[in-house]
């Protein structure tokens, strides 16, 4: 994503949501410090070779996700796909004991699940924002070799996709590597949260108003992207 073309729909986001985007600078500032030393190139090849030519499932932590993935891996084998989560959306496809291969992540999921995955081999995308600053402080330099990811301008350890939440994002991360098809699941853009969006959530929750403009935001931004690209999809229902 050339920062020309996203910066537009960025001003609209932060507006929406009145984003402080000198936070959003700053952590991206700081993430770009803590990766200084991580030369990113071998893990953006790994990134291509991954998706490329693939068929790809993108999870979204939505209240749909479990189902999605038991109905669909029951007809099909989840050997043939890559796996992409994102965020607490991993915590699912641990539980069913399926392989995860991408985890876009702004640290907001089970980071002791968000590790796990990595430590099976999963490639880390971390995403800096305003928001996520402590976060990003504490807990990045535990994560060993990641990449990084902004929403503000790029530099040279923080790549900019495009997307906004995490689940668009990843959708954003997919669509750039020309996969052969993908497939949504968990991409719910209603009024309730899945539970594993956040951790200490026994259940699904209503959506705040402020996480409604978020998903509304995520779905238009998906929306434009699907009918921009033409990746062959199918959306989970």
């Amino acid at each position: 994503m050339r920062w020309d073309d996203w910066y537009p729909r960025y001003l609209d986001i932060a507006k929406r949501l009145n984003l402080d985007s000198a936070a959003d600078r700053e952590a991206t500032t700081l993430l770009t410090e803590l990766l200084e030393p991580i030369d990113p190139r071998p893990m953006l090849n790994r990134l291509s070779e991954t998706i490329n030519g693939k068929d790809v499932i993108i999870c979204g932590a939505g209240p749909s996700l479990e189902k999605h993935l038991k109905s669909f891996f029951s007809s099909t084998d989840h050997k043939d796909y890559v796996i992409v989560a994102a965020d607490g959306a991993v915590s699912v496809i641990l539980e069913l004991g399926l392989h995860c291969d991408i985890v876009v992540t702004d640290l907001d999921g089970n980071i002791e699940h968000i590790m796990r995955a990595k430590d099976n081999g999963a490639l880390l995308i971390v995403h800096a924002h305003g928001d996520n600053i402590e976060r990003v402080r504490t807990v990045v330099p535990d994560l060993g070799t990641i990449l990084g990811s902004t929403q503000v301008e790029p530099t040279d350890r923080a790549f900019l996709w495009g997307g906004f939440t995490d689940g668009d994002r990843a959708c954003h991360i997919v669509c750039e590597y020309s996969p052969r098809r993908i497939v949504l699941a968990g991409m719910d853009f209603g009024a309730t949260v899945g539970k594993w969006s956040k951790p200490g959530h026994e259940n699904h929750f209503p959506a705040s108003e402020r996480k409604r403009i978020k998903l509304e935001i995520a779905e238009g931004l998906m929306t434009t992207l699907l009918r921009t690209t033409r990746v062959d999809c199918l959306f989970l229902t």
